[in-house]
């Protein structure tokens, strides 16, 4: 019985070789013709986005131009940058021309995976722009959360930052976050530490927002364009115009507030949201929330739900929301996950919520 097997073994073994050897010639042949039209889509770009360019020249990017910027020319007439940006999907790829004066002549996209086709209606936009007047363009048919103009938007922007670096000049290119972790380590008097935005559990006076190291170093409180560290063992850092009374009693209210979980829910709340329930030690509640979104659809989506926290107050105001994980849709569950989002429902009541669309 063994010996009839051996047979169709060896025609299935010699199928699959086969087919293995031919996706690989195929591969082989049409990879030099996938670049060289893609080279050819570029080379024309050059010309489409800087129409007076002449004699290119590629320059050899440095670690101090921005990450979107994957290539750069320079020609009579002046430069021509290429950018790699993040849309609804990666690979949105666009070409910016920059006269000598510093002025866009010409944007287009040459490579795109976006699905609802706004990019082609933000070429050409942003002509005439410098980097001092630069300002974000919403495509018509898109609401001011676009993900595709926002990209399109950092494209452009890094074209004309690299623009300066190329001209031998200097210029800030980390992102806010980076410019957030950056202010926070400055602050505490830290290097490389990872801050977190600390979620409020009490209603604390007189501070925007409160920052904690993942090192256990301490925390940076945030007051308008201030940022002022305290140190694990209280000692106040870089106070600067701040009052240190009002810092103190901060991070005092955030030392003292303990969480003591409910164990039997009160009559009324179900367990198909509601996953858990804490009160602190002054009468505020922090709930742990299981939300049903697309994903959770039967059918549709992976069955995930929106994981949320929130904190509400004694007196029933909600102080503070958070997006534990979701897996929503890119360009909508992540909208609703910024503290943008959060702003609209911090110190509301329930007499007070409205469903906000994005």
């Amino acid at each position: 019985m063994k010996a009839k097997n051996i047979k169709p073994a060896i025609v299935l073994t010699t199928i699959c070789l086969v087919v293995a050897l031919l996706l690989a010639l195929v591969n082989m042949l049409t990879a030099p013709l996938i670049k060289a039209a893609n080279d050819a889509a570029a080379n024309e770009a050059l010309l489409v986005v800087l129409p007076d360019g002449k004699n290119f020249e590629k320059i050899e990017l440095t670690d101090a131009y921005p990450a979107a910027v994957e290539e750069a020319y320079r020609a009579d007439g002046g430069f021509v940058f290429k950018m790699n940006v993040t849309g609804y999907k990666s690979g949105l790829v666009i070409m910016c021309g920059i006269d000598t004066d510093g002025k866009v002549v010409g944007v287009k996209h040459i490579q795109t995976n976006e699905t609802y086709g706004l990019e082609n209606e933000l070429n050409g936009a942003y002509i005439g722009d410098t980097l001092d007047s630069i300002e974000l363009v919403i495509a018509s048919s898109a609401t001011p959360k676009s993900l595709t103009s926002q990209a399109y938007h950092e494209a452009v922007k890094s074209a004309l930052q690299a623009y300066v670096i190329a001209n031998g000049g200097s210029v800030d290119t980390r992102t806010p976050e980076q410019i957030l972790q950056d202010n926070c380590n400055a602050a505490l008097g830290t290097e490389g530490v990872v801050f977190t935005k600390w979620f409020a559990t009490e209603i604390i006076e007189g501070i925007d927002a409160v920052y904690t190291a993942s090192d256990n170093s301490g925390r940076v409180y945030v007051i308008g364009e201030s940022f002022i560290g305290v140190k694990a063992d209280g000692s106040v850092v870089n106070l600067g115009e701040a009052d240190e009374t009002v810092i103190k009693t901060a991070d005092t209210a955030i030392n003292e507030s303990v969480l003591t979980e409910i164990t039997e829910f009160p009559e009324g709340i179900g367990t198909r949201t509601v996953k858990k329930i804490f009160v602190t030690n002054t009468g505020n509640y922090v709930f742990e929330l299981d939300a049903k979104g697309y994903q959770a659809l039967a059918g549709y989506g992976n069955g995930e739900s929106i994981k949320i926290k929130l904190s509400i107050s004694a007196d029933g105001k909600i102080i503070d929301c958070f997006t534990v994980s979701h897996s929503e849709s890119k360009g909508f569950g992540d909208v609703c996950a910024t503290e943008e989002y959060y702003d609209e429902y911090r110190g509301a009541s329930a007499s007070d919520i409205v469903i906000s669309v994005t």
